[in-house]
């Protein structure tokens, strides 16, 4: 029924977190670990990364939108998934540009 509905629709969501976030840092999340009050939050090395194509304006005068958005879509996947697998989490998407950290938070 309808407790059933949403308990799916929070698997999902947390599902597609856990793609560009560790899956240890979702469960952090869920077990309340990492509440600012419970000290987790503390002082540490954090490294930050910021990724970008080399000559990605150059290119999308030259293709057809379809192409660069199915280019674009393959690569931003690739890197996403490495990110991750190397246990760091995607911050965010600027553009064609990557920026991911690592040991955060």
């Amino acid at each position: 029924g309808r407790c059933q509905h949403s308990f799916e629709a929070m698997e999902r969501g947390l599902g597609a977190f856990a793609k560009y976030v560790p899956r240890e840092v979702v469960q952090m999340l869920l077990s309340g670990a990492m509440s600012q009050e419970s000290g987790a939050m503390g002082r540490r090395v954090v490294s930050v990364m910021f990724m970008d194509v080399v000559g990605f304006t150059a290119l999308s005068e030259k293709v057809e939108p379809e192409v660069l958005m199915r280019v674009t879509t393959e690569y931003l996947q690739q890197m996403c998934g490495v990110i991750v697998s190397t246990g760091g989490a995607l911050d965010k998407f600027i553009g064609d540009c990557i920026m991911a950290l690592w040991n955060a938070p």
